[in-house]
């Protein structure tokens, strides 16, 4: 038998994604490790509703609605269950606390299935929420008797449409299996995987205006950081050439990529300045190292 028809003999590397999806755009944060996976099952509904002309059926209409994962693992710790089910947690005390009103994130959902001997299939499920929590635990006895935990996962269409072979669709699930010659599973848990991207997500990187050693900057300008990735943390500050720190209004745009530092007075004619970033590090924790940006003004 050829291997692309292989069974399915194991499943590994569970990741999840917090998400922010909206008609204008899609983003998720650096995937996260779930936890040590025993199963994982996914189940679409589906619907066929039939039409029917001179006596006979002529044309049957096929929905799907949201797909079901039923995900059994060996634990999960109590910090990141409260993250995913939507319950508080109080880092200080360690402590998980239970409302009984859960208001779960959005998440994307990874992993990986054995393909035969050698292959496998890997997947990403969009965007999602979990559910569920099952937990079982037993007195000891002379018998080990192993009890596992369980969530559910409902996968749902993204809000977001994405350009597919011409055609712009929301995505509930991209995979592909290494039996294919033309799929490349490298750097497939880095980031989530959506038809604008694949493997690795981009390098750190930073352009600014004005650019590094510009000469004539205006006095009444502006710094602007454009970063080719979201950011989870910064810090900049702006310089004169006496080492002095000039008081500016430093703002992130809602994307996130875009740093503007905002003098709160007009800079001084003919004078050198320097904004030095330190600790950019990206969604994806990639870091920055310590850029500096020599300016003019005129």
């Amino acid at each position: 038998m050829e291997k692309q028809y292989g069974e399915f003999v194991g499943v590994d590397k569970p990741f999840y994604a917090i998400v922010n999806d909206t008609e204008d755009a899609y983003t998720a944060e650096a995937p996260k490790y779930l936890a040590p996976t025993a199963e994982i099952s996914a189940e679409a509904e589906t619907s066929n509703t039939p039409s029917y002309y001179d006596n006979a059926p002529g044309n049957n209409y096929v929905s799907e609605g949201v797909t079901t994962l039923t995900i059994t693992v060996s634990g999960i710790p109590a910090y990141k269950a409260a993250e995913l089910l939507g319950k508080d947690f109080d880092p200080t005390t360690g402590r998980l606390i239970d409302s009984g009103q859960p208001n779960p994130p959005d998440v994307a959902f990874g992993y990986r299935a054995n393909i035969g001997r050698s292959d496998y299939r890997y997947t990403w499920y969009l965007k999602g929420t979990f559910s569920g929590g099952a937990e079982e635990a037993a007195t000891k006895t002379a018998d080990v008797d192993i009890r596992t935990y369980q969530l559910t996962y409902t996968a749902v269409a993204t809000t977001r449409q994405f350009d597919v072979n011409g055609e712009s669709k929301p995505i509930k699930k991209i995979s592909g299996d290494t039996t294919h010659e033309a799929f490349d599973p490298s750097g497939w848990f880095a980031q989530v995987q959506t038809p604008d991207n694949s493997g690795k997500p981009a390098a750190l990187t930073l352009s600014s205006v004005p650019a590094n050693n510009a000469t004539g900057v205006a006095i009444g300008a502006n710094v602007v950081l454009t970063f080719a990735n979201k950011l989870a943390s910064y810090s900049a500050v702006l310089l004169n050439g006496g080492f002095d720190v000039i008081a500016s209004a430093i703002t992130l745009d809602a994307s996130g990529k875009i740093l503007t530092i905002n003098p709160n007075a007009n800079l001084a004619a003919a004078t050198e300045y320097a904004v030095i970033i330190n600790g950019a590090t990206d969604v994806y924790g990639q870091i920055l190292p310590q850029t500096v940006i020599s300016f003019t003004t005129a």
